[in-house]
């Protein structure tokens, strides 16, 4: 790893996170400090990556406090701290420099050929089809993820590359301090309008001024299915090679004859006259064919695979955590009422968009049997601004637990919603009977046992804290 910082001592350059806990930090102080930083962090609550940081051996305060920063030579922040936190206000009163997460990760990323994975939705699983396939084909890249990818079990890697694999959140508007090399460009969607002045036009004027910086050496990879970034393809001039993929058939890396059957997905994949493959995936949905086709299409201008190289690496393809995640099948007996083949599935979508997705996946996947689905909301903006997608897409479901909206970092409900009132637009706009408000997370078990019958697929979904659930019911129901 490159010192990203001139002329210091590694181990005595304290860098302390403020909410060292959170998905975007935890990552990058793992890696700075598997780099030789000293880390140190806070935060006020308690989860699976706290504990583990703490057991590399990086000191963690469980509280905001000025004392805390007083040894730090940097003190980093996340889009959830706010400017009034004590420990921010402590650090500038000292002198001690304050930046924010993503300006971290430019002065991370600076001194490589930064590869960035972008989007509104498939941003991880992205980032992890990179990862893997050009791992497999012994191609190295440093890299940081969303999310725990599963060949390596972390987040994170190291590794001498000059290339360095990022995902990168749009919903904060400061990734443009961000110098990419290359982009993969998923797809837009109408999400994080908040910070965008509710207005999904600056959202994609910030997306075409990043794809913009890259040099006319890299590439952008781009999904052309979605008609947003077809609009941006077909409207700026980008001073780099173009690289489309998609099911549409003028797209240069183009999928046809998708069929999907359970947990797995076979489709034709043809680039030009090079070539033309019969591929197998297991997972299900045509959303992780086109993450899978975004890293192939990007692989192929480093390394001219073959079929079977392709296709092994495709199959030994693990996924990430909370990302379509097919738990397991179980049966089993509880007050001798026998449950047989429960299908568990864990997803991180928290979109009706990404909702929509996955509900007609697992319906063309797995027919014939119900849906049950426990969905925690995610933050009061998205779910006011996106109420009627929500109010649509949950009614498509055969039975619908919902919980109370997960604020994340939003301490205020300025909307006034909660997920009762998605619950009472369901009731009375579109009649759908089979959903209930479950304001306990204890008690979801208990309905849950009540309403299951055998064969049913029973989905957690949402960015919260709803996994925790599913975890509960397998290790004390299911031996």
């Amino acid at each position: 790893m490159k010192n990203i910082f001139l002329n210091i001592d590694k181990k005595k350059f304290v860098i302390h996170f403020i909410g060292i806990g959170g998905s975007g930090m935890s990552g990058i102080a793992e890696f700075l400090f598997l780099s030789g930083y000293n880390i140190t962090g806070s935060d006020i609550s308690y989860n699976f990556k706290i504990s583990y940081l703490l057991s590399l051996g990086i000191n963690i305060f469980n509280n905001h406090s000025k004392n805390n920063v007083l040894n730090s030579n940097l003190v980093v922040y996340s889009s959830a701290i706010k400017n009034n936190n004590v420990e921010i206000i402590s650090a500038k009163f000292f002198g001690i420099p304050v930046i924010s997460r993503i300006e971290l990760l430019a002065e991370i990323t600076r001194k490589y050929n930064l590869i960035s994975v972008i989007g509104s939705h498939g941003k991880t699983t992205t980032t992890s089809f990179i990862f893997d396939l050009f791992f497999s084909h012994n191609i190295k890249l440093n890299c940081i993820n969303g999310s725990n990818i599963k060949s390596i079990n972390s987040s994170i890697y190291l590794s001498e590359s000059n290339f360095f694999l990022l995902e990168v959140d749009e919903s904060d508007k400061f990734f443009l301090c961000l110098n990419p090399f290359s982009v993969i460009l998923t797809n837009i969607d109408s999400d994080h309008l908040n910070n965008y002045n509710f207005d999904i036009n600056n959202l994609i004027n910030f997306f075409v001024y990043f794809l913009k910086k890259v040099p006319f050496y890299g590439y952008i990879v781009a999904c052309i299915d979605n008609d947003i970034v077809k609009y941006i393809l077909d409207n700026n001039f980008f001073n780099c090679k173009i690289i489309t993929y998609g099911f549409k058939n003028y797209s240069l890396f183009n999928i046809s004859k998708f069929i999907q059957d359970k947990n797995k997905s076979f489709f034709t994949l043809c680039y030009k006259e090079k070539f033309c493959y019969d591929l197998m995936l297991n997972f299900f949905g045509k959303y992780n064919v086109l993450n899978s086709v975004a890293a192939i299409s990007f692989l192929y201008k480093f390394y001219k695979f073959n079929f079977f190289s392709l296709q092994k690496s495709l199959l030994d393809y693990k996924g990430v955590d909370r990302r379509s995640e097919v738990i397991g099948e179980f049966s089993f007996l509880y007050f001798k009422r026998t449950y047989n083949n429960i299908l568990f599935l864990l997803d991180y979508g928290h979109h009706p968009t990404e909702i929509k997705c996955i509900i007609k996946s697992i319906r063309d996947s797995w027919k014939n049997r119900r849906i049950i689905m426990i969905f925690q909301p995610h933050r009061y903006t998205r779910t006011n601004i996106l109420f009627s997608e929500f109010v649509f897409v949950l009614s498509k479901l055969d039975i619908l637990l919902l919980l109370d909206i997960y604020s994340a970092n939003e301490t205020k409900n300025n909307f006034y919603i909660n997920s009762t009132t998605i619950l009472n637009s369901m009731y009375d706009i579109l009649n759908f009977k089979n959903c209930l408000f479950v304001n306990k997370k204890s008690l979801v078990i208990f309905y849950l046992l009540y309403l299951l019958k055998s064969n049913d697929i029973v989905l957690f979904q949402g960015a919260g804290s709803v996994n925790l659930i599913l975890f509960s019911f397998i290790n004390n129901y299911i031996k």
